[in-house]
């Protein structure tokens, strides 16, 4: 039951961790977009291409300024993703507004961008129309196209600009005639850009925020030095190289934390000298969730204590002294825990969130003990403990790299990471989220493990090596139910009688007081399941106080609107 769990919590883990890469990878980033209040009646832009790369952009923009602004800002885009993260930078700037100089300054922007923001804040514009003027060079803004021939592939108007546009023109005078001309508005709207001899116009507009103008034009072969190629774009080969390698670490902790399972060998009895709660610790490194409601049975089965039920609650009655010799130092101290220290003594076992307060209380005291005992049969894997520390940082990464994908306003860290810590913690979440990952059996503890699992195959499987007459061995079913509960067996238990025609029979430690009578068939199972039902629901009320007090791509490479280099935007302030 417990190994189904850890799987299922596995699977739900990749599953989110997947989800993740599949949104980084489609989803392209999220971003608040906000129309300005100012607007553009005309932008007029003037780029002079020469033969090496270089452009010089000279950009004028009337802007319908409203009461209470300073001034512009433009925002540049200074890294070619398109081109495996080629440089523009911005160079020679001079800004002038109404014919005059105007005072400006650089703020912080994300990676592959300068923002610049134009006026003083001291300074409130008056409202209406305001001329600016911006000039600004930039290298680098040819590039290699097929067969020897060079582009220049450019957004006129960037994807950024929050004010809309009433017109626009641009002029591109060429270092050569071209042989091709593209132009695309918005995302995949055609416009028209006329070429003659070496100059190239485009008008359009009106433009929406945010609607992109890009034209892509084509020098035949021969006609201009040929660009120097583009870098080398190794993102992929990293990532793949980045994915095989967390693979194989995940893979190697995975081995490093796994032991060899011993022999299980069908045992007609459980292992001497250990608690149900402590056999079931080794065995599978984790406590039972029914250590509990087991411990009461195994004190029960012993003679140490006594169980009165009836509809509405149960009465646990301690028969003995504790320091009696039947009961070990971890019962000793869950007896404790709920006020058993005399003969005679009675917990009341109700729906109310004082008995379930004790209850948990009784209960960790007595995990704890169990906890100190499985000492010299579970020792720390410092392996096991790595990796699941690795494990979930790879997890919390993926989704925090996956939120600045998304959310991050262009920054980004590296596909490499990303998929290096996707691709781990896919692996190593099988480490991560089993806890017996973080431990390793002792000698004694194979032992233990070898001798427990071997009784628990007699309690579940029924087996020629593991059969026995059970109307012969009346006296098995609740000497060892204690065990078949904290294996989470107690059903197969009961079922390896009926499967002989044979009635489990009573638990001579249960009282039953109640108005209902079960017929013989279903009592020992019915008042069990009573029995654990009140400690649950003891449990919960005092949990229910406690709470009530308490797009993506490596790269594009079609032609569409905001794909060319350049560009950026802009709006007011």
């Amino acid at each position: 039951m417990k190994s189904r769990r850890r799987t299922a919590a596995a699977w739900v883990i990749r599953v989110l961790v997947l989800a993740a890469v599949a949104v980084v990878w489609f989803v392209p980033p999220l971003s608040e977009k906000t129309s300005d209040s100012a607007t553009i009646s005309r932008y007029d832009a003037v780029f002079d291409l020469s033969a090496d790369g270089s452009l010089k952009i000279t950009e004028t923009i009337d802007v319908q300024m409203p009461f209470g602004k300073h001034g512009i800002f433009r925002i540049f885009d200074t890294r070619d993703e398109r081109r495996n993260g080629v440089e523009h930078p911005v160079r020679d700037l001079t800004v002038t507004r109404d014919g005059q100089p105007e005072p400006y300054q650089w703020d912080d922007a994300p990676a592959g961008q300068e923002s610049l923001r134009i006026g003083s804040a001291a300074v409130t514009l008056t409202a209406g129309q305001h001329t600016y003027v911006i000039t600004s060079t930039t290298t680098d803004t040819l590039e290699r196209g097929p067969d020897g021939t060079v582009r220049w592939w450019w957004n006129v108007v960037g994807t950024g600009w929050q004010m809309s546009m009433e017109s626009v023109a641009a002029t591109v005078h060429l270092p050569a005639e071209v042989t091709r001309v593209e132009c695309v508005q918005g995302k995949d709207t055609p416009c028209r850009a006329d070429a003659s001899e070496r100059t190239l116009t485009v008008r359009t507009g009106p433009l929406d925020p945010y609607t992109p103008v890009t034209v892509r034009a084509t020098f035949p072969e021969g006609a201009l030095p040929p660009p120097a190629p583009d870098p080398a774009d190794h993102t992929v080969l990293w990532s793949i190289v980045a994915a095989v390698a967390a693979v194989a670490l995940g893979a190697w902790f995975i081995v490093a934390t796994r032991e060899r399972p011993p022999g299980f060998p069908v045992l007609f009895e459980p292992p001497s000298g250990v608690s149900p709660a402590l056999g079931a610790m080794v065995l599978d490194e984790v406590p039972s969730d029914d250590d509990l409601q087991a411990t009461f049975y195994d004190m029960g089965a012993k003679g140490v204590i006594r169980l009165d039920g009836n509809e509405s609650a149960w009465n646990i009655n301690l028969l003995v002294d504790p320091q009696d010799p039947r009961v070990s130092e971890m019962e000793r101290g869950l007896l404790v825990g709920l006020g058993l220290t005399a003969a005679g003594d009675t917990f009341l076992v109700s729906k109310s969130a004082d008995a379930g307060e004790k209850l948990t209380t009784a209960r960790a005291t007595m995990r704890a003990i169990v906890a100190r005992q499985s000492g010299e049969y579970l020792k720390p894997s410092g392996v096991g403990v790595l990796g699941t520390m690795l494990g979930w940082v790879a997890t919390v990464g993926v989704f925090v790299l996956a939120g600045l994908r998304l959310f991050g306003q262009g920054t980004w860290l590296g596909w490499p990471l990303f998929f290096g810590l996707a691709a781990f913690s896919l692996v190593a979440v099988t480490v991560s989220t089993d806890p017996g990952s973080r431990s390793k059996r002792t000698p004694e503890g194979r032992e233990l493990w070898s001798r427990a699992g071997g009784f628990a195959r007699f309690l579940t499987t029924d087996s020629a090596e593991s059969r026995f007459e059970a109307a012969k061995h009346m006296d098995w079913y609740p000497t060892y139910l204690a065990w078949a509960l904290v294996f989470g067996s107690a059903d197969a238990w009961a079922q390896r009688y009926l499967d002989q025609g044979v009635e489990p029979p009573a638990l001579p430690w249960i009282y039953w007081t109640g108005t209902h009578h079960y017929g013989a068939a279903t009592f020992a199972s019915s008042m069990a399941n009573s029995f654990d039902a009140a400690i649950s629901s003891a449990n919960a009320s005092y949990a229910a106080s406690q709470a009530s007090s308490g797009s993506g791509s490596f790269g594009g490479g079609g032609f569409s609107g905001g794909s060319g280099g350049g560009g950026g935007g802009g709006g007011s302030w």
